[in-house]
């Protein structure tokens, strides 16, 4: 029989043949490793495969494993003071070990213990969602009639409450009323003061001077489109692209519709069709390469600066261009059909009225697209990670990858989703851990302000490297493709691929957005983000405001776009062709 503790910072182990014992120092991530292991091992005793309810003793077993998890995560966490990447992921295992205990409480019958140990969870963090976890766990079913389990409930309930401020929301028959529309810039407001991670890089915006010149406006937008629209242009003058407000989806077809069709602002200055979307637009004569000139009468740049820049929200130039002469330029209510003047290659102009309403014969871009180049080059386009079809996809060509010379993998449609998604092409590219970004947040503690005065205060978030074993992995020359439109996961695929050097970064500098937002809802439906994770480069180096810059600078250029030239792939095939790409 060996029996194993850990005692501070070392483990014990006491063997069969006697009293013999021996101190071993183990690392916090074996210690952290050690008590998952032990909250584990107490979900499989409480939950046998093969039988419908776990025994006493393997119930009593089940029970001193998560008290003894806990004692751990308590001197695990004590020596964590200096180490902050273990202690949210500590946190949760605490979490973990207290439902463990408190399932094995109930199996044994003692429904008092099980409600001590529940209600130990108001000593640390308390999240509201944990009142759902909770309702929802069959196991847990038998305390669910007990004022004390009913009490926590209601004490969780209370922070969401508090924090969601539903109280504002409920939008009434004759429209938001002058106090609802108040409270909601104030909410916002308040809320970007205490959470918003990026307030050095604004530093001539008076935040509280902007909460007052909006006042006015939005007691004197009556109704919610006209309050909307005043809301949408105040989120923009923090300049972050995780930072923003949406209108309810009840009316978001006033402001977000537009025609299928896509535009940019090309290295020459140009404002240029890059993509026709539907049989319609293209029967009114409009080709990929065609220069935009004005919109509803009114020269287009100026269009963009007067009527759309105030609604856009971003960390960069090259963001902000994107919004502005993409995403945003054609925007605006589907029951006004929009007015184009174009110039044709040849130089001919022409007038199209294009309809914002949907038009159920568009097309969009797809998810992946795959294709072997020539001279045996591989070349994947991976336009999201909203959900698993990049990883797929790599996973299904695999065969004709590892036979490549060379492989492209192209992320300049990307506009994000999961940081997973790409962390999973990754880990064919290396047998080592992937490297991303360092992360931290505005840590705040009201004595502190009470004793000393105003102060920030940041706090490490973990960020451990990613692995994921594979049987195989691609060892030729890879090159990623990016620019502007490379945005939040999609950057942060950038970055941990910067940080592997597997290879060239070519193309145009990345969108220099990404973090975490707090959502919020707002008063009549509508819904609003704050950036409030700050992530860099792992020596702290931000790249958020500035983006990712290439290896290899590539532009697309009018003539290129008129040509059907795709330069910064060439480059890309050429230099994967030629010279590896090293």
């Amino acid at each position: 029989m060996q029996g194993r503790w850990l005692i501070g910072g070392f483990m014990l182990l006491v063997l069969a043949g006697g009293l013999q014992a021996r101190e071993v120092a183990e690392t916090p991530a074996q210690r952290y490793a050690h008590v998952q292991d032990l909250n584990n091992e107490a979900y499989r005793l409480l939950h046998p495969p093969h039988g419908p309810a776990p025994s006493s003793d393997d119930a009593r077993k089940a029970l001193q494993l998560a008290v003894q998890s806990q004692a751990e995560l308590g001197a695990l966490e004590a020596g964590l003071r200096d180490d902050v990447v273990l202690l949210g992921r500590a946190e949760d295992r605490r979490f973990d070990a207290v439902l463990r205990q408190a399932v094995a409480e109930v199996v044994l019958g003692d429904r008092a213990a099980a409600l001590g140990a529940l209600e130990r969870l108001r000593r640390g963090p308390r999240y509201a969602d944990y009142a759902d976890f909770l309702l929802k766990m069959p196991d847990l079913k038998p305390l669910q009639d007990e004022p004390r389990f009913q009490a926590l409930i209601a004490d969780l309930r209370r922070i969401d409450r508090r924090w969601k401020a539903s109280a504002l929301m409920p939008l009434p028959a004759s429209g938001l009323t002058e106090a609802q529309r108040v409270a909601g810039l104030s909410l916002f407001w308040s809320e970007a003061r205490y959470n918003f991670v990026y307030f050095d890089q604004v530093p001539g915006l008076d935040w509280n001077q902007a909460y007052l010149d909006f006042l006015p406006r939005v007691i004197a937008a009556k109704s919610l489109h006209d309050y909307y629209d005043v809301m949408m242009r105040f989120a923009p003058l923090l300049h972050d692209g995780h930072t923003d407000i949406d209108p309810p989806d009840a009316i978001a077809n006033e402001f977000y519709a537009r025609p299928p069709l896509r535009t940019a602002l090309l290295e020459g200055g140009q404002v240029a069709v890059t993509w026709v979307g539907s049989p319609a637009v293209a029967a009114k004569g409009l080709r990929v390469g065609d220069e935009l000139l004005a919109i509803d009468g009114e020269p287009v740049r100026q269009y963009a600066r007067t009527r759309v820049a105030p609604y856009v929200s971003s960390s960069t130039a090259q963001d902000r261009h994107v919004r502005m002469y993409d995403y945003q330029l054609l925007s605006g209510d589907h029951r006004k059909p929009v007015r184009l003047n174009l110039r044709h290659a040849d130089g001919s102009t022409y007038t199209a009225d294009l309809s914002r309403e949907r038009d159920p014969r568009a097309s969009r871009l797809a998810a992946v697209q795959w294709r072997m180049l020539p001279g045996n080059i591989a070349y994947l386009a991976v336009n999201e990670f909203a959900d698993d079809a990049g990883p797929r996809a790599f996973a299904e060509h695999l065969p004709q990858i590892l036979a490549a010379k060379g492989l492209i993998l192209d992320v300049r449609s990307n506009g994000g989703g999961s940081d997973s998604y790409g962390l999973d092409i990754l880990s064919y590219l290396s047998d080592q851990p992937i490297q991303g970004e360092a992360h931290r947040s505005l840590e705040y503690v009201p004595a502190f302000r009470a004793g000393g005065g105003s102060y920030v205060a940041w706090r490490a978030l973990a960020s451990r490297p990613f692995e994921q074993p594979r049987e195989v992995h691609f060892r030729g020359p890879v090159a990623v493709l990016a620019g502007p439109r490379t945005f939040s996961a999609g950057e942060d695929f950038v970055v941990s691929f910067k940080l592997m050097k597997r290879g060239l970064l070519i193309g145009e500098t990345t969108g220099g957005s990404t973090g975490e937002p707090l959502q919020i809802d707002l008063p009549g439906g509508g819904h609003a983000r704050i950036c409030a994770k700050r992530d860099t480069w792992p020596d702290g180096t931000d790249f958020v405001g500035t983006g990712i810059a290439p290896d290899v600078p590539v532009a697309t250029t009018l003539d290129d776009l008129r040509a059907g030239r795709d330069p910064a792939l060439v480059r890309a095939a050429t230099l994967l062709a030629g010279d590896g790409g090293d």
